[in-house]
């Protein structure tokens, strides 16, 4: 190749380079206009809403009586102790937007008294017009649900946790599914 053609090429490639940033300092140096936005008084509190952290159920005094908690003859309880409970999306305070078309996960946190092991319990929680927001969402023809499950009419926390715990105070009676919810022992983590 010939010497004096590679100098050319070295040359013409530094130049276009040095043509590039200028180009690009000129460009950063002509100031941008920036949108100015004006917010109504809806668009701030919901701005506001979203930065606060949800409502937790253990942040709340439990909505519904409990049966006493008590130990048989055999050394087994008639129920855990509850903790916790929220929706994976649901403020426990302002609940959904939309009352009659509700669906969320609904989790329940729950200590074994006879071992100490922590439970959660998980449910997916929606009215009929909820179901049909979820398909649609979602872009799918039907829905399987894998977890535990129950349809209510229109959202109410009271229920939709009474719902819940009687479910789970029948199922930790009867010891079917209560393993399959255990966490870790807190005591093991560390």
């Amino acid at each position: 190749m010939d010497p004096v053609k590679v100098v050319i090429f070295v040359a013409a490639f530094l130049l276009l380079i040095i043509l590039g940033r200028k180009l690009s300092r000129s460009s950063d140096s002509i100031p941008m206009p920036t949108p100015f936005r004006t917010y109504d008084s809806a668009e701030e509190e919901n701005q506001k809403q979203i930065n606060l952290p949800a409502v937790i159920g253990a942040d709340l005094p439990f909505p519904i009586s409990l049966p006493d908690l008590i130990r048989d003859p055999d050394g087994r309880y008639n129920r855990p102790e509850f903790h916790n409970y929220y929706f994976e999306k649901t403020d426990l305070l302002t609940g959904p937007t939309d009352p009659a078309g509700f669906y969320d996960r609904f989790y329940l946190e729950a200590r074994d008294v006879e071992n100490s092991h922590r439970i959660l319990y998980k449910y997916f929680v929606a009215t009929p017009l909820g179901l049909q927001k979820a398909l649609a969402d979602k872009h799918i023809p039907a829905l399987h649900l894998k977890e535990h499950a129950f349809i209510i009419a229109r959202w109410n926390l009271p229920l939709i946790l009474e719902t819940a715990v009687k479910h789970i105070i029948e199922s930790y009676v009867e010891g079917s599914d209560a393993g399959e919810h255990m966490l870790p022992n807190e005591d093991s983590l560390e």
